[in-house]
């Protein structure tokens, strides 16, 4: 048996918004990580050292796929969810440590930002994260709930109030922009988000941590320890 997760289940994201697990070429399994280093460029990372994470995702993927490996995500309550090919996500876990990687042989990139980075500069990390909406005008955060055809908007200002979901939404969209659209959340609780770039393409902007900032409760999971 497994447990669908009953909070967000992301969906429809790009493939450098989640992790994945993957058969290692010298044996064994590991966690890869697209990391996007421009819009026409990307390298693939891994990282062999969370064999228990692996295995978490892996006891999922061989009951509601019938085989070991793919992808996943972990949101900043540290829950690992895998996607379920019916739609939704499977829990599987709650997993505390965060994943690094190393980069061109020296530089190791996390969920966590380097040392002196403010909101506005430029996101070096993984674009691996949980997709929220920021509302247009910096009013509100919100997210969908989808349950077979029906969609119910979940609201960051019904969960905590008018006020405190307001500050925290401004405070986003004084980088994102008060037009609103998708903010990442990654499991070490930093925000980054997608900006277009004058050039043409993407490019990803750190919006902050989340601080002592009123957030979504955390998802009432059946088994979480």
């Amino acid at each position: 048996m497994f447990t669908f997760y009953p909070g967000l289940s992301p969906s429809n994201v790009n493939k450098d918004a989640k992790y994945s697990v993957v058969h290692s070429p010298v044996g064994g399994m590991e966690v890869r990580l697209v990391y996007r280093i421009s819009a026409r460029e990307k390298e693939l990372l891994t990282n062999d050292r969370h064999e228990r994470l692996v295995a978490m995702v892996n006891v999922v993927k061989e009951k509601v796929n019938g085989a070991l490996g793919g992808a996943f995500y972990i949101n900043e309550y540290h829950d690992v969810l895998v996607p379920h090919p019916d739609g939704g996500c499977v829990y599987a876990g709650t997993y505390e440590e965060n994943l690094e990687f190393v980069y061109d042989g020296q530089t190791t990139i996390g969920p966590v930002p380097p040392p002196g980075l403010n909101p506005g500069d430029p996101w070096p990390g993984p674009h691996a994260g949980i997709p929220y909406v920021l509302r247009a005008g910096g009013t509100d955060i919100k997210y969908d709930m989808t349950s077979g055809r029906r969609i119910r908007e979940v609201h960051l200002s019904d969960e905590v109030g008018q006020q405190p979901a307001r500050l925290l939404a401004r405070r986003l969209a004084a980088v994102k922009g008060h037009s609103g659209g998708r903010v990442y959340i990654n499991e070490a609780s930093h925000f980054f988000a997608p900006l277009n770039a004058a050039t043409g393409g993407t490019t990803y902007v750190y919006l902050g941590a989340l601080d002592d900032d009123a957030w979504f409760p955390v998802p009432d999971v059946p088994g979480r320890l």
